[in-house]
């Protein structure tokens, strides 16, 4: 089993007690799994440490110093989801209640959105790619550079406006390709990294 990336999962609750999941990609394919492997579904950070140290993947350098995603990743979802406030004032003139659900379930949706900008970020860390994201669903991605096979730079109408883009990485895996990303970053320092990502896959050739 050949692995391309590990994907270590937890949340608020969860890492109250110190537990996460781990999650494997590889190569081999299992039924049911396409090339995804759980291996830890409940484990500590030491136990996790141990299961990447088995497959020769060294500990996370610490203290990592991530580099945040722009702001322009919650400004834009919370500009979208703004607009569901008018049929939602419109549906509480007839039923009154209806409003203040929706009124929270919008609130509800933008504070979730923040609190997950607070903790998206990213960080090269040696020959790997590290990536942060999630508040409620946490997730840590280990990127071996040496399995990245694509870096695909994207703009669109709202990146352009607050001067961003969005790296799409791909790698290979038993289901045939698998993709991680970086949304809303300064488009200069998303098309350095991209440079880097493929000229160190390039360089492994």
């Amino acid at each position: 089993m050949r692995v391309q990336a590990a994907i270590i999962g937890s949340g608020p609750l969860r890492q109250r007690f110190g537990w996460s999941n781990l999650k494997l990609q590889s190569l081999g394919k299992d039924e049911g799994s396409k090339g995804d492997h759980m291996v830890a579904p409940l484990a500590s950070d030491a136990e996790i440490a141990a299961i990447l140290g088995q497959i020769g993947w060294r500990p996370i350098n610490l203290p990592v110093v991530w580099s945040k995603v722009s702001a322009a990743y919650a400004w834009g979802f919370s500009a979208a989801v703004s607009l569901l406030v008018i049929p939602v004032i419109i549906q509480s003139l007839v039923m009154p209640w209806t409003g203040v659900v929706g009124l929270l379930t919008v609130a509800g949706l933008i504070a979730t959105r923040w609190l997950g900008w607070l903790r998206f970020g990213y960080a090269l860390d040696g020959d790997r790619l590290l990536i942060r994201s999630g508040w409620w669903r946490r997730r840590l991605i280990i990127l071996p550079l040496i399995s990245i096979q694509s870096a695909d730079y994207r703009e669109n109408i709202v990146s352009r406006t607050f001067g961003t883009a969005s790296l799409t990485l791909g790698v290979a895996s038993g289901r045939g390709y698998s993709r991680h990303g970086i949304p809303a970053v300064d488009r200069e320092r998303a098309r350095n990294l991209r440079n880097r990502l493929l000229a160190s896959y390039a360089r492994t050739r």
